[in-house]
């Protein structure tokens, strides 16, 4: 952690505006010079692997920003002679603002999420900004690159965000002689597996976190919830069993019985609705337009509930979320007459080559799985891939602040996971008040897997995780906005968890102002 460098006196607003603070952070300006990085040998020492700079240039953002644009390579080795590559790249602008900004992967990442202009926009504001590939070149939805390989297992595992860290910390300092002030991560999905392997494993790292839809669970989630759901839709011939046509029929259902006071196709909390798809089913359960069958509704009531073995045991906290049926396909419900879902797709990937110790190949299949039989299986490289410790201690006695986040409409990964770990999380503070002083929930209605879906669903994590940190100013409500075109059409509220937002019954419900806290649900179930 950075505070020996933190100033009582400074005086920093929220993110994207102009930083005032004490001499030291603010006032001594940092020079950038892009031609003057960390020796090779200082860098390799740093990190504890050998990393190169393979390039540093000058650039500019589309808003004229102009930043060092550095580019470097982390050789990670492993005891079975395996290596692995992590490239990353690391944006400096010139009038920094000594803040370090690392953002996380997606899928199997593969590529440098930054490599084109996503990270630009926080360059625009002072950021330094870095990102890595995970430590191999290819497709987010390929995890070939794990086939008997423990080095890039490990990278694409728990090691590459901290090693990039190191990494671009110690070229920051080469460039400016100044270590950041304050640092941050921010990710979703496997990047919010990311941001709490950084947490838990790598606590001194970032001062403050920020982990969406978090796919922390990762060898139980793949196998176990996304991968079950593939088979439990497919009839003896391995023919889908809900298709898109019924995902509509689902989502009208729900919609009549879930939408509440304000119809704007928002299921506000799915735990709050109950639903039975047994009144969607056809007159005698044929298979009919505008209806399901009997064999459909078994696999709906199937989907809302735990995935299960064959004694009945949950073998993943949640199902799918009510209000998440507009996602289905695509997610659940493959688009191909031959193809595997995304999610199904995801997790045969992981079965080939990263679940197990000894991994099976391209020849497995996931209907070569069997949950009931094979679960255990999937121990021992859960404690590769895995976030799901909720040891924080050392986080929180440096100082760290974590906002966990998840879209209560995900099709992918279930919400009722996050809320299961927060929930084992205040468990072992002893309250939910002791866990609130650095970790904090917050669960966005009607919001797809890290975004999309009919929700409010942009929310500067960034500016609010920033001002806890530095200020002290801990979230009780972050704004969540929906843009269409270019346009804002609805603001609202999301409040830290166990509240929700609640609309007042008067007024514009696309206004935040609108909307009051309410208390809400605790628990998934």
């Amino acid at each position: 952690m950075l505070h020996r460098l933190r100033l009582l006196s400074a005086v920093v607003v929220a993110a994207g505006l102009t930083v005032a603070a004490a001499p030291g952070i603010a006032h001594a300006k940092p020079r950038l010079d892009c031609s003057t990085t960390a020796a090779a040998g200082k860098l390799s020492r740093a990190v504890g692997y050998p990393t190169t700079v393979s390039s540093a240039t000058t650039g500019a953002t589309a808003a004229a920003t102009p930043y060092c644009d550095v580019r470097a390579a982390i050789t990670v080795g492993a005891d079975d002679g395996s290596t692995s590559v992590i490239q990353l790249r690391l944006q400096v602008p010139t009038d920094w603002n000594r803040r370090y900004v690392q953002l996380g992967g997606g899928g199997f990442c593969g590529s440098i999420p930054t490599a084109g202009t996503s990270g630009n926009g926080n360059v625009d504001l002072g950021y330094a900004v870095a990102s890595d590939d995970t430590g191999h070149v290819g497709s987010g939805s390929d995890a070939s690159f794990g086939l008997n390989n423990k080095a890039a297992q490990n990278t694409w595992g728990y090691l590459s965000e901290h090693l990039t860290a190191l990494a671009a910390k110690t070229l920051l300092k080469g460039m400016t002689r100044h270590a950041p002030a304050y640092s941050y991560f921010v990710g979703c999905s496997t990047g919010g597996r990311q941001a709490l392997i950084e947490a838990q494993r790598w606590p001194g790292d970032f001062d403050g976190i920020v982990a969406g839809a978090p796919a922390n669970r990762q060898n139980y989630l793949a196998p176990l919830s996304q991968g079950v759901r593939e088979q439990q839709n497919r009839d003896a011939d391995r023919n889908q069993i809900v298709d898109a046509a019924a995902a509509a029929v689902v989502n009208q259902g729900v919609q009549a019985a879930c939408d509440g006071v304000v119809k704007d196709g928002v299921v506000d909390d799915p735990r709050a609705c109950r639903f039975d798809p047994a009144t969607l089913l056809c007159p005698q359960g044929a298979a009919a337009a505008g209806c399901l069958s009997a064999a459909q509704v078994a696999v709906v009531k199937k989907w809302y509930d735990s995935p299960r073995d064959n004694r009945g045991r949950a073998l993943y906290p949640g199902g799918l979320p009510l209000g998440s049926e507009g996602g289905w396909v695509g997610s659940d419900i493959s688009t191909s007459p031959t193809g595997l879902s995304g999610g199904g797709a995801f997790a045969e990937q992981v079965l080939r080559y990263l679940a197990f110790p000894t991994d099976p190949g391209a020849g497995y299949s996931l209907w070569d799985f069997d949950p009931s039989r094979d679960a255990a299986k999937l121990d021992r490289m859960a404690k590769v891939y895995n976030a799901d410790t909720t040891d924080l201690d050392a986080f929180r006695r440096a100082g760290g602040k974590l906002m966990l986040y998840h879209g209560l409409a995900d099709p992918l990964i279930t919400p009722f996971g996050t809320i299961q770990y927060y929930e084992d999380v205040v468990k072992r503070y002893g309250s939910l008040a002791r866990a609130q002083q650095f970790a904090r929930l917050f669960l966005l209605p009607g919001v797809y897997h890290c975004s999309g879906g009919p929700g409010a669903d942009r929310v500067d994590w960034l500016g609010a995780i920033r001002a806890w940190t530095e200020r002290g100013q801990a979230p009780t409500s972050v704004l969540a906005s929906k843009v269409s075109g270019g346009v804002t059409t609805t603001e609202r509220p999301v409040y830290a968890y166990p509240l929700r937002a609640g609309y007042d019954g008067s007024g514009d419900p696309n206004a935040a102002v609108n909307w009051k806290p309410v208390l809400g649900a605790r628990g998934w179930r």
